[in-house]
């Protein structure tokens, strides 16, 4: 592998790299989080489901509302038994690789997961290293250092900077979820820790991938990164990225390039006037062997709801509405993988009166400790009443306008020979507003449009429908 650091062989490269020209014509625009990002940020405390509980939010017009603090209060309740399942209840396969693999014990380590990872086989390819006097923007960056205090750019002050190398250390691929984790060497990992106020002080973050059949022409862009974490030690800095594709990759070996955007966070460490330099690094990875241990067997199930139900939708305002679940029935796609059990909903049929509305906000998104408006899954082992909780639901906007609700179980092929004779129960369960502010909120309840401050919400739940989950 070549790495290149000479400015001018650089300047060359960047007027004729067609892989550089795309990835910067095709950055993505910061968006607004979210309200299920905003959820996934909330402290969640372990209870047992209660018939009421107290949600306390805070909201602020336009985007600041996607920043907006929300204070989850709970009753009162046993919390959830210990057992030896418990520790899986947040478990998601793209957080595995957070865990560094010295670190996993074997009580932590997962031999499915870790067959998986080990089958990517993932490979470095190539790094380029582009500093601020090579970009088209020269001017205007170093303008805006000046701005916020800093001194314009200085090759004395940054060359270090061009000698970090990338190196991709695991990848796991089983299908949908993609993560990796790459370690920028360097001897100023210091630089990038928090408490390097007032020096060079340093953040890096992954801002898009490409995805290209290696030696072939560019595939397509991704857009921004799911989520991305980082850790540092005495030899440089680790990223963690993790990222939910809607489409899967194509098989043999595909190759990833990686912006990593290098902020100096003395001038601002997200926006793009603390632009301090861009790490173009690709690597590759093993698809079809990553996909071979994954082992992915699939199963389409309908589940139909009867009864009513109060729902509510939130949109700009909140309300409820009485409907009749009758005729309702749910599309369940379970997918049997070595890196857990993914099961999906989408609304296939409903009422004429049903509109995409409420279809969406049967699927919106909580859990029981989540404790917000919408439909939660939890599941039972057995006999046993402990209540067990997959990780956070996402929700998915798909190409006929309809939604899918997925969750991922912390169930691997090792535990199925146990879990068939104990038997898993898959419970639905819906949630809605019952007070605001004090006030109930009946059936027919209209909250204000676009309330500004905090308010205070109870909700209740009910039940949809319980049933056993068919294992391979």
């Amino acid at each position: 592998m070549e790495y290149k650091t000479d400015i001018r062989e650089q300047e060359n490269d960047l007027r004729s790299d067609p892989l550089l020209t795309l990835l910067r014509e095709n950055r993505p625009q910061p968006s607004r989080t979210s309200r299920m990002q905003v959820r996934q940020t909330l402290h969640q405390i372990e209870t047992p489901p209660a018939e009421r509980f107290t949600v306390f939010v805070r909201r602020r017009p336009l985007i600041a509302a996607a920043a907006c603090l929300v204070l989850v209060l709970l009753t009162v309740g046993t919390a959830y038994a210990v057992s030896g399942w418990i520790h899986r209840q947040d478990y998601r396969p793209g957080d595995y690789l957070d865990t560094p693999p010295e670190q996993r014990t074997e009580a932590s380590a997962i031999p499915e997961v870790e067959q998986v990872v080990r089958n990517a086989a993932p490979q470095t390819e190539d790094c380029r290293i582009v500093m601020l006097p090579e970009m088209e923007d020269v001017d205007t960056l170093n303008e805006w250092r000046v701005t916020m205090g800093q001194p314009a750019y200085s090759e004395a002050d940054w060359a270090w900077v061009r000698e970090i190398r990338p190196e991709v250390q695991e990848v796991l691929y089983d299908g949908t979820t993609f993560a990796y984790t790459v370690r920028l060497h360097t001897d100023h990992a210091e630089a990038f820790s928090p408490k390097a106020h007032g020096t060079q002080w340093l953040d890096a973050y992954v801002e898009q991938n490409l995805y290209a059949d290696t030696g072939k022409k560019i595939g397509t862009i991704t857009g921004e990164t799911g989520i991305m974490e980082k850790t540092l030690d005495e030899t440089g800095v680790i990223i963690y990225c993790k990222d939910s594709l809607a489409e899967p990759l194509r098989g043999g070996r595909i190759s990833v390039t990686a912006e990593i955007s290098v902020m100096d966070a003395n001038v601002d460490d997200m926006a793009h006037i603390g632009l301090l330099g861009t790490i173009c690094y690709t690597f590759s990875f093993d698809v079809d062997g990553a996909l071979k241990a994954a082992s992915a067997e699939s199963n389409k199930t309908e589940r139909r709801l009867s009864g009513t139900a109060v729902l509510t939708q939130d949109y700009d305002s909140m309300w409820n509405q009485r409907v009749n679940l009758d005729g309702v029935v749910l599309e369940e796609t379970a997918s049997f993988r070595s890196t857990g059990v993914y099961i999906s909903y989408r609304v296939k049929e409903a009422p004429a009166d049903w509109t995409e509305r409420m279809k969406k906000s049967l699927l919106s998104p909580t859990n029981e400790r989540g404790k917000f408006e919408g439909m939660s899954i939890s599941y039972t082992l057995g006999g046993d009443d402990t209540v067990y909780e997959p990780s956070f639901p996402e929700i998915e906007a798909l190409e006929d306008g309809s939604f899918a609700y997925t969750v991922i179980l912390p169930i691997f092929p090792s535990d199925y020979e146990m879990l068939k004779q104990q038997g898993v129960t898959i419970h639905l369960t819906l949630h809605a507003v019952d007070s605001y502010n004090g006030e109930t909120a009946g059936e027919t309840w209209t909250g204000p449009v676009d309330p500004e401050g905090g308010f205070e919400i109870t909700t209740s739940y009910q039940p949809l429908i319980s049933f056993q989950l068919n294992l391979p």
